[in-house]
């Protein structure tokens, strides 16, 4: 599959791998774990965790489509180290009060810095590596779900060893650890540049995808909708095993699950991407993500089946990462994808803030995670039959 890189891209993609470990792997996929903990030893309701993540999810869609266009036009090395340490300070300042403005910033700051998270590793894979694009971003983005992967169950022992106040330091140092070298190799040197024939074949082609731009922009904004869904409830799965009666560790180890499936599910969609096409790599996803809901309606009494839906499960992050590149390259073209990704990004955040405040209004209310999982399965329904007419429109 990549026999023929050379040195440099493999240096790129290792960088990719450790930004993205870090950036998201580390802290943000800890999150569920920490706000359960932070939850229950400041008494605080479902419905505080859930307007945090409402408020995060609002920042991520006011600044996306202009943080990722000042991406494009900016020195991204240094775009990305001032992002990095203001999605840690969001974290650190939990650790002085959780009055709420403290809250609000800290959930503000934490939409801003992780907006780009499905745009930087993508974009520079997608210039230095064309011709396994998907397969490329597909082991990069799988690195996010491998540190959440290793650093869940670290994040409850740490929890229980010293307090999550500590593990937030410990954690956000490992962060820096990692997204710093990762930064630094991805930029240290520029792609080569495609030839002025080349370019404007690609300019040529992204003229004549932009006739259906549109409706492109509305299908595909309801194919990325089952893995935001699903990330949502997938973030708060540790509640979940809580509210059906299981302890804080095995909230952790179904966690873990989660991480396990989203390292698998994104190497295996961007593998899928690149051998299949993007949409029918894409339907498959959906399916496992409908699936995988209705495995936890049925199976809440058995934790080892609990365990195997969380792995099925963990794939809506797959959905959520790659998609919006994967699926964004195949409906605008190459280059034309880049006009639309930044709105992507913003309705995708919109969609995260509703449905945290969605779901936490529905478990408070019902005490019950059932509810969710049926919006899920019905959302996975809807997304399939959009990314069935947006690969019939493509060819």
């Amino acid at each position: 599959m990549f026999r023929k890189l050379t040195r440099q891209q493999w240096l790129v993609l290792l960088g990719a791998c450790l930004f993205q470990c870090g950036m998201i792997g580390v802290l943000v996929n800890c999150s569920g774990v920490l706000f359960t903990q932070i939850r229950m030893e400041l008494g605080l309701n479902m419905a505080k965790i859930s307007v945090y993540n409402t408020v995060k999810g609002i920042s991520g869609a006011l600044v996306a489509a202009s943080v990722t266009a000042i991406f494009f036009k900016s020195d991204k090395r240094k775009f990305l180290l001032i992002n990095q340490l203001l999605l840690l300070g969001s974290f650190i300042l939990l650790i002085f009060d959780t009055n709420d403005i403290i809250w609000y910033l800290s959930a503000f700051l934490c939409g801003f810095g992780t907006c780009i998270s499905s745009v930087a590793a993508p974009s520079v894979l997608n210039q230095w590596i064309p011709e396994n694009a998907g397969s490329a971003t597909g082991i990069a983005m799988a690195f996010s779900g491998l540190g959440g992967a290793v650093c869940n169950p670290l994040c409850a022992k740490l929890i229980t060893l010293f307090g999550w106040r500590v593990t937030i330091l410990v954690l956000g140092s490992l962060m820096l650890l990692l997204t710093v070298p990762g930064i630094h190799l991805m930029f240290r040197l520029e792609p080569e540049t495609k030839s002025a024939a080349a370019s404007a074949k690609k300019n040529t082609e992204t003229k004549k995808l932009s006739s259906g731009a549109v409706v492109s922009f509305v299908l595909l904004s309801v194919v990325l909708l089952a893995g935001n869904v699903g990330v949502q409830f997938a973030m708060n799965i540790s509640i979940y095993a809580q509210s059906i009666g299981y302890t804080l560790a095995a909230g952790a180890s179904l966690t873990t699950m989660v991480m396990i499936g989203n390292v698998s599910g994104k190497f295996l969609y961007g593998y899928f991407c690149d051998a299949l096409g993007a949409w029918k790599a894409t339907m498959i996803i959906v399916l496992t993500i409908g699936s995988a809901a209705g495995s936890f309606l049925l199976a809440q009494a058995s934790l080892p089946l609990l365990h195997i839906a969380a792995l099925l499960f963990g794939v809506s992050y797959a959905l959520s990462m790659i998609g919006l590149s994967r699926c964004g390259v195949a409906a605008y073209g190459s280059e034309g994808y880049r006009s639309f990704i930044g709105f992507h990004s913003c309705v995708n955040s919109i969609v995260a803030a509703a449905c945290s405040m969605l779901f936490g209004m529905m478990f408070d209310y019902t005490q019950s995670i059932n509810p969710i999982l049926y919006v899920v399965g019905i959302v996975a329904i809807i997304s399939l039959c959009a990314a069935m007419v947006l690969s019939r429109k493509r060819h």
